[in-house]
């Protein structure tokens, strides 16, 4: 490991991949460049968008401040290792084109930092959300997973011994948790700022929006790393429970009755619980009756 001064903040590079961004993208890059500690390389991977020119004319404003690299669409994890095996910096900080940071965030990741054992850093992006513990091990973070991508910086020594992101389609909507759960498990630790430090925006139609997709992406997670990782099966069955419970109420609250009810029904066919009981009778209940209910409860 190098041996720094503690008053020499380690070097980064920013990566963000970037699908029809040109309406967001100047904001990201704006939040990036007005860090208080600078990056060293600034890194915007087009993955084939149709957007694609207009993306270029946004960048050439930002002339050689920022590198524009191209490829066939891929995917947001084949994205992020395009733009990975460029940098040549210690940290590699990720950011969505979507999201933007608070000036201080890098200083502060940084600081965590100067653990030699430190692979990951992230921290909250935003308001009014449980305070995020200073470390994660790896059952916790196989319980619930707290991190935020956008707000991720990851020891570049980490994600090359790992191999950076796992670019399967089966993947994506997960492929950033499958990544920080090898970390924790591979022993590195998983540091967080306990301030927020950015801002978490996604635009409508992104990845993280298209629930049934990211349900089927977090239980194939679960099911591949757990075998692979030697996870207990009990453990691995509750994971797989915990997914269908949380997917199908947010299924329910988007109004998509019967996606709601086969995951459900998958995850009470398991192990019955009053929680996934109530979820699951309600998707039986009359639209217009759920949302007579929700505007009660709300107003």
């Amino acid at each position: 490991m190098t041996n720094r001064s503690p008053t020499v903040a380690a070097s980064y590079a920013v990566v963000i991949p970037a699908y029809n961004a040109a309406a967001t993208i100047a904001r990201a890059l704006d939040s990036v460049l007005a860090q208080t500690v600078p990056a060293t390389q600034v890194i915007v991977v087009d993955d084939g968008s149709p957007d694609g020119g207009q993306l270029a004319a946004v960048l050439s404003g930002y002339g050689d401040r920022v590198l524009l690299l191209r490829q066939a669409n891929a995917g947001p994890a084949a994205a992020r290792n395009t733009g990975a095996r460029r940098c040549e910096s210690e940290w590699i900080a990720f950011l969505d084109a979507d999201d933007s940071w608070l000036p201080h965030k890098m200083e502060r990741q940084l600081a965590l930092g100067r653990d030699p054992r430190a692979g990951l850093l992230h921290g909250s992006a935003r308001d009014r959300r449980p305070a995020l513990p200073r470390e994660l091990d790896f059952d916790a973070l196989w319980e619930c997973n707290r991190v935020c991508t956008s707000m991720t910086v990851v020891r570049r020594q980490a994600f090359e011994a790992l191999g950076g992101f796992d670019e399967s389609p089966r993947l994506i909507g997960a492929e950033d948790y499958h990544l920080w759960l090898r970390i924790a498990h591979a022993g590195w630790k998983v540091l967080a700022c306990q301030d927020r430090i950015g801002h978490y925006t996604p635009a409508s139609g992104s990845i993280t929006s298209r629930i049934e997709r990211c349900a089927r992406a977090e239980l194939h997670n679960a099911a591949t790393l757990g075998q692979s990782l030697g996870v207990p099966q009990p453990q691995v069955e509750a994971k797989l429970r915990a997914i269908r419970t949380d997917f199908g109420q947010h299924l329910l609250h988007a109004r998509n009755l019967r996606g709601a009810r086969a995951l459900l029904t998958e995850a009470l066919t398991s192990r019955m619980s009053l929680r996934g009981l109530g979820l699951w009778s309600a998707t039986f209940v009359p639209t217009p009756l759920l949302d007579l209910r929700r505007r009660l409860r709300n107003g």
